[in-house]
This record gives C-alpha cells, structure tokens and sequence, in this order.
C-alpha cells in the first residue's frame, strides 16, 4: 500500500468512526457534562483569589487567542489560521450578552475541564482544552475570578469559518473519543515537587504539547512524538526534547530559562512568530522558580532525534566578507531592483545584523549565523521572519525587525534567503525557490487532509448505507425476527 493509499485509508476511517462514534456517544457525552461536579455556594472571589488567577492566566496565555485590539483585552475576535479554517477567539469577558458574564462556576468549570460551554455545545480543540482538562478545580475558579474581576465589555463573537461537516460541533463527540482523556493532573509521588509543578505547568497551564508536539491524522497531539516538534500555519515550532542534536540538549539550565524570560540566548536563538508571542504575553511574567520547574520536567521527557540533523541548529554558520566585493557598487534599498544576494542583504539586512552577519552587541539584532533559526533544516522560519518580520515585547526591552513582505517579490525573498543560509545557516539546506516563497507567504503549506477529507465524507456516507442496508437485509431474511417489518414493535 502507497504512503498515499495509507493517508486516505486512514483519513477514511477517521471520518467513518467520527461520523458514527459521534451519533452514538453525542447525546451521553453531552448529558455527562451538563450534569458535571455538584452545584455548592462558592464564596465570593478575593484578592487574593484575583491575583492568583491574573498569574494563572498569563501562564496559560490567555489573552493570546482572545484578544484582537489591545484596547480591549479578552473581547475576542483573534483568528487562529487551522488546516480546515479560521476559527475565531470568542469574548470571555463578564459581559453578559457577549461574553461570559452570565456563566456559573461549574460552566467555566466544564468549559476547561470537558471542552463543553454554557450551553451543552462542544468547544473546538483550538481551544486547548485537552490540557486545561488537568487544572486543579481552585485553579480554574481562580481564573474566573480574575476574569470577572476585569471590565465587561461588549463585542460579538464572529463566525467561525470552516467547512461542512467540521462546522457541526455535535461531530467534536467523535475527535474526543480518540484524542482526548479528562481529569485533573495527579502529582507523581515518585518524583520531586519541582518536578511535578514544571509537569502541571508544561502538560496543563501552558500547554506546550499544543504547539511543538506534531498532530496525528485526527488533528491530535501524537503523544509518541511529544515535543518533538510540529508546523504550525507556516511556522515551526521546534523539538524542546532534551537530544542533544535535534532537540536543546545542548542547552544549559539558564540559557533555558533566559530565553523564556527574554526570547534571546546570544549564540543560540532569538525569539519570533508564536513563540516570541507566547514569551511577550505569558512566559516572561512566570516566577523563576515555575520557569525553573518546567527546565526540570522538559530535561526528563524521552528525547526525540531526526537522523537527517548532523548538528544542532545553534552550530551552523560563520561570518561573511562578502561586503568588501560590493564595494563601489551603487548603493541598493528594499524597494531596489538588486537581484543578487549579497546586494539584497547589503540594501535591506547589513545596517542591523552588520556586514559580516554577527549582529550587534547586546544582541538586539541578533547574529545570523549561530542563529537556530537560520541553522534550522527547514527554511521556514527564516521565511516567516524575512517576510512578516519580528516584533517581541519583554518587560525591560522590545525586539522590532520590520517584515520586507510589501517591499520584495516571491524572486528576491528567495534570493536573499538563499544568500543568508549559504552564508550563514544550515549547510545542507535545500534551495528556496519563488514558488515556496509564495506558500510561506499564504500561511504555509496546505493540510493534505483538505483535499481528502471528501473522499472521507463519501466513504462515511458508504458505510452507514452499508450497515442500513444490511440491517434492512438481515430483517428481511429473518421473519420472525421481533423488529421484522412483519412483527412491528407494539
């Protein structure tokens, strides 16, 4: 059986099983959740209370997915680019027509812990409930105090975008069957309290298996690969597993930590796309010692290796002296018609990270070679930040890197990307050419499941004509059958 016979064997069971599992299970599963913990009178939240739950939701990151305009946090309208669609970030807050102000605690409750909203409807994964699933009860209540806490404010939830059948949330019955498993996060007695806080953190609160672990063909964390790495709406997000080659094994402890405070370990990384978001927004607010917590748990998880990488990222490149042959060539900018490398890094990347490509002290511009995003294999990330550029906040200092997306074609970007990984990045990088420009531009790759998830619908629809047929047929053939169509039920 071809690799693509297997892809659409199996994208057709996937859709059969969801399809079926969904219809049988939909109705229990939805009762189980609207029944949940038992109702109690909960005390009235507290400062303390609220301020805990301001940490937890930084920790989590929250504000990441619900929050378009800055000058209304929490209101919604973030759209998160998935396989299939754009899925929009609702309103959480406590505004009562838009938001969730008119939410109970056992609704907040099972939101988090079952994917399930006020109304009994499913929630979609986007939302990552499969990990929030493992907060202790007093954290979740403790992010709704906080979120209660803050200003209602009025704005309507936009319309997912997503085609038939994934727009019909009963179906999201059958995707937990197989992807998700409820409950609270148990501490293993075995193990250190560090140990056990950096799981908690890395496993529930900050989700990170949502990002660097790859999806299985449900769209599922495939937990033999956890933290191995994953691509993410043209970006990837890189294996954090402890292999000193494709993983950050090579990394010390601190420059770990360094990098979650900052987004910036000189001679390793520099933050940009999600993860300079998640860094801005959520982990630079974490304590030193969950930051600490969650380098210990990430040292013991099984490392992950890639046969094809020979070095880490970190280790490729050296610095260029390719300027001295540009020399009294006229001077070339963004909006230039410059059409070699080294005249295209000259106008438009030399003045920041400096002829030779070492950066500046300080490492606001970082250097480009030791750089793990231009010694990575792939070549998208460094794409992702020629085109859209970088721009990290941090609680002391901010990283700007403008995008050259409006200023040079598909042919220069590739052109000028091409020049940065010969000169400084991954020796064995395949060449970038104008047509993977274009797909970085659009978002990344298109998920093969798009194009084959109809063949999934029509061999879906085939097996319950199947199953109703043959039911019919069996009927027939047994007369005295009690639900024959000669011995009605009476």
């Amino acid at each position: 059986m071809t690799a693509r016979s297997q892809l659409t064997f199996q994208l057709f069971r996937w859709v059969s099983g969801m399809a079926l599992a969904a219809g049988m299970v939909h109705g229990a599963a939805a009762a189980d959740a609207v029944v949940g913990a038992p109702a109690t009178l909960a005390a009235p939240p507290n400062a303390d209370q609220i301020a805990r739950g301001a940490y937890l939701a930084k920790a989590a990151d929250c504000i990441a997915c619900h929050t378009v305009d800055p000058a209304k946090p929490f209101a919604g309208g973030y759209p998160l680019a998935t396989p299939f669609g754009t899925i929009y970030g609702p309103n959480i807050t406590p505004d009562k027509e838009t938001g969730i102000g008119s939410w109970s605690d056992e609704d907040f409750i099972r939101a988090l812990h079952n994917g399930i909203d006020e109304e009994g409807k499913h929630l979609y994964p986007a939302f990552p409930y499969a990990s929030f699933t493992k907060l202790s009860r007093d954290d979740v209540l403790a992010i709704k105090a906080y979120l209660f806490s803050l200003p209602p404010i009025q704005q309507k939830n936009l319309e997912n975008n997503l085609p038939f059948p994934l727009n019909q949330r009963w179906i999201l019955a059958g995707w937990n069957l197989f992807n998700f498993k409820p409950g609270e996060w148990k501490d293993d007695a075995g193990k250190s309290p560090e140990w056990n806080r950096g799981a908690y953190l890395v496993e529930g609160l900050a989700h990170c298996q949502e990002c660097h672990t790859p999806r299985n063909l449900t769209m599922g964390v495939d937990l033999k690969r956890s933290f191995g790495g994953a691509q993410l709406g043209g970006w990837t997000a890189f294996n954090i597993t402890p292999d000193p080659v494709s993983g950050i094994g090579g990394w010390k402890d601190e420059e770990v930590v360094q990098y979650m405070k900052t987004g910036l370990v000189p001679g390793k990384a520099s933050a940009a796309g999600g993860m300079a978001e998640a860094i801005e927004h959520s982990l630079q607010y974490l304590s030193d010692a969950d930051l600490k917590a969650i380098v210990a748990y990430m040292r013991s998880v099984p490392a992950i290796s890639d046969a094809a990488d020979k070095k880490p990222r970190y280790a490729w490149g050296k610095p260029a002296d390719d300027d001295a042959d540009l020399r009294g060539v006229a001077a070339v900018s963004v909006s230039s018609n410059a059409s070699s490398g080294a005249e295209l890094f000259s106008g438009n990347c030399a003045s920041c990270h400096s002829a030779s490509g070492s950066g500046v002290v300080g490492g606001y511009y970082p250097s480009l070679f030791s750089n793990s995003v231009v010694g990575a294999r792939e070549p998208g990330n460094l794409l992702m930040v020629i085109l859209n550029g970088v721009q990290r906040r941090g609680k002391d200092d901010e990283a700007f890197m403008p995008g050259f997306a409006d200023h040079l074609n598909d042919a220069q970007i590739a052109t000028l990307a091409n020049y940065i990984l010969k000169q400084y990045g991954h020796a064995d990088a395949p060449a970038i050419t104008p047509e993977v420009v274009k797909t970085q531009r659009h978002g990344g790759p298109v998920s093969p499941m798009l194009s084959l998830l109809p063949w999934g619908l029509a061999a879906a629809a085939l097996i319950v004509v199947f199953i109703l047929f043959s039911l019919f047929t069996r009927r027939r053939r047994n007369p005295d059958s009690p639900h024959s169509p000669r011995n009605p039920p009476k």
